[in-house]
């Protein structure tokens, strides 16, 4: 309220300083200080306006930290659920890896087990070659010999 009213008057006391200036006349010291006093006030007004314009861009730059970290922490929850899902997958992927190694491993026995079980059919199917050749062998030598005999 004596702001208002101190205001008021610098600002009557101003215009009748400006009338003079305006006329010409010459100042007196007391219009010095009305004048000062009308710089200052006008000072003082837009020492007020940058005061606030300075309050609402620190209100700005605090919401914008605000944004920002709350983006951030946006991005790490991202970040944690995508590597979350990645650990997941590799938890799969070891799985399977794990389940071929043992398909391959079965499958490998298998294989051995069948070519194991050739072998033997094949060594059996070789000796029985090789006992009708000394089948056929002695057969034909004893008719070789029973030929001769009669032809004598």
């Amino acid at each position: 309220m004596v702001e208002s009213v101190v205001a008021s008057v610098v600002d009557k006391a101003l215009e009748a300083v400006l009338r003079k200036v305006g006329e010409g006349r010459k100042l007196s010291t007391e219009d010095l200080v009305v004048l000062m006093l009308g710089l200052f006030q006008e000072l003082r007004s837009e020492v007020v306006d940058v005061r606030k314009e300075v309050a609402d861009v620190r209100s700005e730059i605090t919401e914008v930290r605000k944004e920002i970290a709350d983006l951030r922490n946006d991005m790490n929850k991202r970040f944690d659920d995508a590597n979350k899902r990645i650990d997941e997958t590799n938890k799969r992927i070891d799985a399977l890896y794990d389940l071929m190694g043992r398909n391959y491993e079965a499958l490998n026995n298998r294989i051995n087990a069948l070519n194991d079980a050739l072998s033997r059919k094949i060594e059996e199917t070789n000796k029985r070659i090789d006992n009708l050749y000394d089948l056929l062998g002695k057969i034909y030598e004893a008719l070789i010999k029973g030929t001769t005999t009669q032809g004598q």
